[in-house]
């Protein structure tokens, strides 16, 4: 665990930073420090994940109805982000190479959402489980209708542009927050 660690630190972290040195700057300066740290918090959270179920190998692994769930929204959260950074990034030189990246990589999230969508799973939804997912549904809408309400005060002095793009992040990034609240809620009990 402490080899992947410093694989990590050494090896991912400075191939963002370049990535973040040879990115040119964007028409609006915030939308380049916005992708990255989403990006970079999406990669963070997928790392976690992968160690945090690399640690559990030893207990026996159980694919149960909160397991597909996670699945089936981190992947979806992943696609529409994936989509959103194909609209809202420049057109690179040669114009198919964009293309072919985010391409293949959108592909790759729908393959991998649609196994956890087709996994057979043995677990019957409980109350508890309607009662969380319920309680996530509704901690995120309170989340959108407060960044809305923020986002009308903040055009209302500063006015700006929303963008497609702009808008599957903010799905994206919603669907990993009610991903999120449903974990707390879950291990609250």
């Amino acid at each position: 665990m402490k080899h992947i660690k410093k694989w990590l630190i050494w090896t991912w972290l400075p191939v963002m930073l370049l990535l973040w040195l040879l990115t040119p700057p964007s028409n609006s300066p915030w939308i380049k420090h916005t992708v990255f740290l989403v990006t970079i918090t999406m990669q963070g959270l997928i790392f976690w994940l992968v160690s945090k179920a690399q640690s559990q190998e030893d207990e026996e692994k159980y694919f149960g109805l909160t397991e597909k769930l996670y699945g089936m929204t981190l992947f979806t959260a992943m696609a529409i982000y994936t989509k959103g950074i194909w609209i809202i990034t420049p057109a690179t030189s040669p114009i198919w190479l964009k293309h072919l990246f985010l391409g293949s990589g959108l592909f790759v999230l729908i393959l991998c959402f649609l196994y956890f969508a087709l996994k057979k799973v043995d677990e019957q939804a409980d109350e508890r489980f309607y009662m969380n997912l319920a309680k996530a549904a509704c901690t995120t809408l309170v989340l959108i209708v407060l960044s809305l309400i923020v986002l009308s005060i903040v055009t209302f002095f500063l006015p700006f542009t929303l963008r497609t793009g702009m808008v599957l992040i903010f799905t994206a990034s919603m669907i990993v927050f009610f991903d999120l609240f449903f974990l707390i809620f879950e291990k609250r009990g």
